[in-house]
């Protein structure tokens, strides 16, 4: 049998033989053996991590959104942010970020670019897309009809810049998954060949393994050096997913994945009012899947549009029946604060249920971790508070009142380990530091937007 490419050299080949000849001492079949020897030997190699970034327009009235509290449940008390609670060990809630030289709402032509007007630079998901050689995928609930021949969307519906043009995102989400998930299920993840599939079949395979074998495996395996002993971690990710027998678990997204809020929108218009929820939903459940399944790295969504002034009303939504964008994101009185912290408490919810619970298991690459772990979700915004339509850090006065307000900036996820989760987190600087984070958390070096100068926030980084 010859397991070894030619040209190894003859302690790689030794090492292989030895991990071979110690797997069928240990009563592994044969091909099972095989895989162990060449994963043994493999080079290292991470989990690819994802990368989601969720816009939500109007800030958020920061009175309901703290005071927070410590721990894994430090978000309990957080009327806005409560639906987050259940991920908190995620969670980063980073405090005092802004944008300086924007007024009112034209601030989201950078909130992705790092520049006024996005002049002459990428939105941060293409720049990262483009150094990992992968597609950035750009949806948007955009309830709006006129968005149907082009003449809705203006300067403050813009937020992604791919190629020096501006991206208008994928309103349908058939379309989306089309495009994240129309590989899935026609063949071998991983064009069948290479470390990725040979690691998928291992996975397969293993997860047959009896726990008395799996004894015999590891003590097999003590004599072996910790540089080594790369099979020693496919072992306990194997034990933790037959200990997670009863999580929903797709080993390299082999069949189609179920859709149940896309299909719930099969013959209605996305750009109808009263179908946003059904649309919000149908996207995060697309772009979750296919980010289990690794057929999508870098989406972001879109949610609305800076001066959307729709009721949110609609069947599933949050219940309020002012215009979003003037009489709830403006209010200055509590009962109008409250409907305001109501409303954009909605898009967290949503982001919960539809995103995140599914991406709280093991990753179909890595089990040994989950696919929340390995990926980094930023919530932002295009200003701090909707009363003041300020991007920098700012107070607003409410009456007797005073509120610190900044942008929204929360980090969802460790991106593989590079990001630490540790709660509430005072950063106190310029967003294009933010963004710098994103690119390095998703290992691509960003060090400058148009003229201005950024580096990772290092309070973030594990």
């Amino acid at each position: 049998m010859r397991f070894l490419e030619t040209g190894y050299k003859k302690r790689e080949l030794a090492l292989g033989r030895r991990i071979f000849l110690k797997a069928l001492g240990a009563g592994i079949a044969a091909p099972l053996a095989f895989r162990m020897s060449n994963l043994a030997l493999a080079e290292p190699s991470s989990a690819p991590v994802r990368l989601f970034i969720y816009f939500v327009p109007h800030g958020m009235p920061m009175e309901y959104a703290e005071p927070y509290g410590s721990g894994a449940d430090f978000l309990k008390g957080s009327t806005v942010l409560s639906p987050l609670a259940p991920f908190g060990k995620y969670i980063n809630v980073c405090r005092g970020l802004g944008i300086n030289g924007f007024n009112n709402h034209e601030a989201v032509s950078g909130v992705l670019t790092g520049v006024k007007d996005g002049a002459g630079v990428d939105s941060v998901d293409h720049t990262i897309a483009q150094a990992l050689g992968v597609e950035a995928y750009n949806l948007g609930a955009n309830p709006y009809r006129r968005y149907q021949d082009g003449t809705g969307f203006d300067k403050n519906s813009y937020l992604i810049q791919h190629g020096g043009v501006w991206v208008r995102p994928t309103e349908d989400p058939a379309a989306a998954a089309a495009a994240m998930l129309g590989a899935v299920g026609g063949g071998q993840q991983g064009g069948g060949s290479g470390p990725e599939a040979d690691e998928v079949a291992f996975r397969n395979e293993a997860l047959g393994l009896t726990e008395r074998q799996l004894e015999r495996m590891q003590s097999a395996l003590s004599g072996l050096t910790k540089e080594q002993n790369k099979l020693a971690v496919h072992l306990e990710s194997v034990r933790s997913l037959k200990a997670a027998a009863d999580r929903p678990v797709m080993n390299g997204c082999s069949s189609k994945p179920a859709l149940p809020a896309l299909d719930a929108l099969a013959g209605k218009s996305v750009f109808e009012q009263e179908n946003l929820r059904r649309v919000v939903d149908a996207h995060l459940e697309v772009a979750a899947n296919a980010m289990v399944c690794g057929t999508a790295r870098v989406v972001t969504m879109q949610n609305l549009w800076v001066n959307c002034d729709l009721p949110m009303s609609f069947d599933g939504g949050p219940g309020s029946e002012s215009p979003y964008h003037g009489a709830t994101s403006h209010a200055r009185e509590p009962p109008g604060r409250m409907e305001f912290a109501t409303v954009q408490s909605w898009f967290f919810a949503r982001l919960a249920e539809k995103l995140l619970t599914l991406l709280d298991q093991p990753d179909p690459l890595d089990p040994g971790n989950t696919v929340l772990h390995n990926s980094l979700i930023y919530v932002c915004s295009e200003i701090g508070d909707g009363a003041d339509h300020n991007s920098n850090v700012h107070d607003v006065y409410l009456g007797n009142q005073i509120v610190h307000s900044y942008l929204p900036a929360i980090l969802i996820g460790n991106a593989g380990g590079r990001i630490a989760s540790r709660g509430v987190v005072d950063v106190d600087t310029d967003h294009v530091n933010m963004l710098a984070t994103l690119g390095d958390a998703m290992g691509v070096s960003i060090n400058r937007f148009g003229a201005q100068s950024a580096q990772p926030i290092q309070e973030l980084k594990s």
